[in-house]
């Protein structure tokens, strides 16, 4: 069971977004980094608002979601969907307990998720991923939130030498024999970085980065944010700045999710800008794109 670092423990945050229920003071995340901090709900319907969150923040939370087609057609207003394994028409893939048994959809049961960013198991993963709650579990089932550059600074503080690792080509095969061959952290052209994760039998870790798993983890940990899964509330992540979780539970609970790649024309790059010291940041030499 995680710890988490910030925690909303009901579902007013889709009511009251004028209150700033989502308000955290920086004493609530290590070093000052970014957790959600005065971060506004937004309704799905309002597309420049939400693509300005994502662009600024990687996040934008969303609420008023009664239908799946309401996710797409935020996910069609930002950019172009991109069809899962697991979608249906629409691109939406709807998650519940379907008594799956394989590593490969553990989304389809009640059992805890690690976080981790979307399709890390292919050359490209598609940027955004919006989720919303179609229907609340009984128990547990909170979403989990980490935020990729708080856990890249984080290392960059606290040690460098794993953060190093973690960066350094084709050492981490993601999703099983026939998967993808990259590393954690990449350097993306233009500066930015992106984050590429997974937790669970589907990864393997090179012998020169297996032993800073445990210092990754512990990162991770530090920047947990959980929040309810209540009824048309969810969220729009950069898949390749966030990752996502969620928490064991009990009952019908039932998410949506859309994935898309964001058009040209909006501000939303793939991956985060590091906030860590200039010294560290002179040091992390471009080495490979996300896709290579």
């Amino acid at each position: 069971m995680w710890r988490c670092a910030v925690r909303l423990t009901n579902c007013q945050w889709t009511r009251e977004r004028s209150r700033g229920l989502l308000d955290h003071t920086a004493t609530l995340s290590p070093g000052g980094d970014f957790m959600l901090t005065g971060q506004a709900i937004r309704h799905h319907t309002d597309l420049t608002n939400v693509v300005a969150d994502v662009a600024e923040s990687g996040i934008a939370l969303i609420d008023g979601v009664s239908r799946a087609e309401d996710l797409t057609a935020l996910a069609s207003g930002m950019g172009t969907v991109v069809p899962h394994r697991d979608s249906g028409p629409g691109g939406v893939t709807t998650i519940e307990d379907r008594g799956a048994s394989s590593p490969a959809h553990a989304g389809f049961t009640r059992s805890a998720l690690p976080p981790h960013t979307d399709r890390s198991g292919v050359p490209t993963p598609p940027v955004l991923l919006l989720t919303a709650c179609g229907r609340g579990p009984t128990e547990g089932g909170d979403i989990v939130l980490v935020d990729g550059r708080a856990v890249h600074d984080d290392l960059a503080r606290t040690s460098p030498t794993a953060l190093e690792a973690f960066r350094t080509p084709r050492t981490v095969l993601f999703g099983g024999g026939d998967g993808y061959l990259g590393s954690v952290f990449t350097h993306q052209p233009g500066g930015a970085i992106a984050v590429r994760h997974r937790l669970d039998p589907l990864v393997r870790f090179a012998p020169s980065v297996a032993p800073h798993v445990s210092i990754l983890r512990a990162a991770i940990q530090r920047h947990i944010v959980t929040l309810p899964a209540c009824i048309g509330a969810g969220y729009v992540i950069n898949n390749y700045h966030w990752l996502h979780g969620r928490l064991a539970y009990s009952g019908p609970r039932l998410m949506y999710r859309v994935t898309a790649d964001p058009r040209q024309s909006t501000p939303i790059i793939a991956g985060f800008r590091s906030r860590a010291s200039e010294h560290y940041v002179g040091l992390f030499v471009p080495t490979q794109g996300v896709g290579a």
